[in-house]
């Protein structure tokens, strides 16, 4: 029998997706199977780049993928790459999905759903994926309606984050609330929202500081938005150990978010004992935020609700120390790598050894548009799209 490989494909990019793969390669306990990571490089992404850790045995490849060059040439390189041993090809986007579709490799497929996005990749790629994992009870819910056919495949497992034991320092005292975002600098993650929270923050003469953490394409345009600020600190932290020590000198995770699955910035900052002040999502975020009790749930783009949430904390400091200590506690009890790990790799290894062939086995699509043909030279294929 060939080596047997878990092998995980995710975009380079810096953020929540990236950490919680290396978690459940590193708190998997007792791996029986190889682990590999292959990052794509995307031509033109202008996210941040991962910060991979280095963790013992683990494999790091990494496979450039241009939309100018023929799709058959690009998706055949990344097949012959990830076709090297059997096992389970962990999907995070739709790169991978896509050469399902007309390339075999030995691999069973294991997609992860991590929000709205997965679940359409799901539908449209639901014949060459042999077992879906949803973080979110909203979203297995949803998969298992949409994909009924399919429900004795579909799973529900919660991810977990690395524990640290050490929960937010009380603050009690009087004194500037310590507000914190963490997230992708995106449009999406309601980045821009921030700069006005201050603003009518200021207005209530409400007297707070801020630490933005992160990067992301409007990592300038937000900086420039704070440039008349004193009361604000950006910092890219290299290790999640540094986010969480930061997390837990705040007192109030703001995520003005537009789109989420089941962020883990929430999960991570929940676990430091910062209270959230989120946008109203299915998902993750009505699952980990009970109202007035874990966090507040704001509607979306209400820049005057989380300024209200945020008084609130303000003005009560003993309900923050309250809602603070039920933040941490319900990480702990759910949210645990050392012991959600270890169940996404069992899961990993019975997918493995299941004696079926890949599902993909039976499914063969043409790739691409009319410039895209297995017998068209790559360097052609190139030179006519860049004319076009």
């Amino acid at each position: 029998m060939r080596t047997r490989t878990v092998s995980y494909v995710i975009v380079n990019n810096l953020g929540g997706i990236t950490s919680l793969i290396q978690n459940l390669i590193k708190f998997g306990k007792q791996q029986r199977l190889n682990q590999e990571l292959v990052l794509l490089d995307i031509a033109g992404n202008n996210n941040a780049p991962a910060n991979i850790e280095e963790i013992e045995g683990l494999a790091v490849r990494r496979f450039s993928i241009h939309s100018r060059h023929n799709w058959y040439t690009v998706y055949k390189g990344l097949s012959s790459l990830l076709g090297q041993s059997e096992g389970v090809l962990v999907s995070n986007d739709a790169y991978d999905l896509i050469m399902l579709t007309h390339y075999n490799i030995p691999k069973k497929v294991v997609q992860i759903v991590h929000d709205a996005y997965n679940v359409k990749l799901s539908i449209q790629f639901e014949e060459v994926v042999d077992a879906f994992i949803c973080h979110s009870h909203f979203y297995y819910e949803t998969l298992c309606q949409l994909l009924h056919h399919r429900k004795a495949d579909i799973f529900h497992l919660p991810y977990g984050i690395p524990l640290s034991g050490q929960p937010r320092r009380s603050r009690l005292q009087e004194g500037p609330l310590k507000l914190l975002f963490l997230g992708r600098h995106d449009k999406n993650k309601g980045v821009f929202d921030l700069h006005d929270i201050n603003k009518a923050l200021q207005k209530r003469k409400i007297d707070v500081s801020w630490l933005i953490l992160g990067m992301g394409p409007e990592t300038e345009a937000l900086q420039r938005q704070w440039q008349d600020q004193r009361n604000v600190k950006f910092l890219t932290p290299a290790t999640n150990e540094e986010v969480r020590a930061l997390a837990a000198d705040c007192d109030v995770f703001v995520f003005p978010t537009r789109f989420e699955g089941f962020p883990v910035a929430l999960v991570e900052t929940m676990s430091a004992g910062c209270v959230p002040v989120a946008s109203d999502l299915p998902g993750g975020i009505r699952e980990l935020i009970e109202p007035d009790v874990t966090g507040f749930r704001t509607p979306l783009q209400d820049i005057g609700a989380m300024t209200q949430a945020i008084e609130k904390l303000h003005n009560h400091r003993q309900l923050l120390e309250d809602m603070s200590k039920k933040c941490y506690d319900k990480i702990y009890a759910g949210y645990n790598a050392q012991y959600q790990s270890p169940k996404y790799q069992e899961l990993f290894l019975e997918v493995a050894e299941r004696t079926t062939a890949p599902r993909h086995h039976e499914v063969k699509k043409k790739l691409g548009s009319r410039l895209d043909h297995p017998l068209l030279p790559n360097f052609i294929v190139r030179i006519l799209r860049k004319s076009i």
